[in-house]
Parts: C-alpha cells; sequence; structure tokens
C-alpha cells in the first residue's frame, strides 16, 4: 500500500512587533439602556392601533363623502326627470293641437269662414308641352319617370 503525504504548509509570515499607539481617550457615551420587552410590545401594539384608528376614521369619513355626492347626483336626475316628464307632456299636447289643425274638417270650416267653395266642376289638369301624361290606371307610364323630358319646360326659379 502506498501511502499519500500530505500537502506541504504555508509558511506563516514573520510576526511583526506590535507598535506603539497612541492612546485613544474614551469619549463619554450616553448610556444605552435596553428596554424593556413588554414596554416595546405595547409600543406596537399602541402604534398599530392607531393606524387602525386612521384607517377607520379615513373609511368612514370617504363612506360618508361618498354618499353625499351620490344623493346629490340623485337630486339631480329627478330633477332631469321630472322636467322630461313636463316636456314630454307639452310635446305631446303640441302634437295634439296640430293634429287637430290640419285635420280636413277644420280646413273645410276654415276655409269655408274665409269665403272659399268648392268648385262646381272637376279640376282642370294643365298640360306640360313635350311631357307626356300619365296613361291609363294600369301605371303604364307616369310623369314622374319622364322627369327628365318635363323638368326643362318649368320655370328656372323654382328649386
Amino acid at each position: 500500500m502506498t501511502t499519500i503525504a500530505a500537502p506541504a504548509r504555508r509558511a506563516s509570515p514573520p510576526r511583526r512587533r506590535p507598535v506603539a499607539r497612541p492612546v485613544a481617550r474614551p469619549v463619554a457615551r450616553p448610556v444605552a439602556r435596553a428596554k424593556p420587552k413588554a414596554q416595546t410590545s405595547t409600543l406596537r401594539v399602541g402604534r398599530i392601533g392607531t393606524m387602525l384608528v386612521v384607517f377607520t376614521l379615513f373609511a368612514l369619513v370617504s363612506a360618508v363623502v361618498f354618499h353625499v355626492v351620490l344623493a346629490q347626483h340623485q337630486l339631480q336626475l329627478d330633477r332631469l326627470n321630472s322636467q322630461i316628464a313636463k316636456e314630454q307632456r307639452t310635446y305631446e299636447q303640441r302634437r295634439l293641437t296640430t293634429s287637430l289643425l290640419a285635420s280636413p274638417s277644420r280646413i273645410i270650416q276654415e276655409a269655408q269662414r274665409l269665403g272659399l267653395v268648392v268648385p262646381d266642376e272637376p279640376p282642370v289638369y294643365l298640360e306640360v308641352p313635350n311631357a307626356p301624361m300619365p296613361k291609363t290606371a294600369d301605371g303604364s307610364s307616369t310623369t314622374i319617370a319622364d322627369w327628365s323630358k318635363t323638368k326643362p319646360s318649368l320655370d328656372p326659379q323654382q328649386p
């Protein structure tokens, strides 16, 4: 069997002789006293309690502000809804008035009041030069279909 040799040791550096240094004067330091464990935990609990109280107050004030703003907007919505209902009633009343004024019986009464009378003969149709007249009731030809022929004969002042 062969034996394994141990690694060579490093040579340690020569020791130096300590150099004389000037003596430092001790500085007066305040004495640090360790706080008792019970006092440290009481402070920690106090800080946590204070933070919880502040957070709770903040949450309550925020909730009150939110409800105030919500109530203000609800009042504004109620005012708008009542105004919308009022305007809808006005609109319906005006539609009723318009439909009554545009009714045929009222127009006939107003015409008679102004002295207008119903003609004895049927109306006379005017013919436009170079424009075809509508054919029979089957709708085979109409003036609207031949608009390009009719348009030049109309008054140029019309739109």
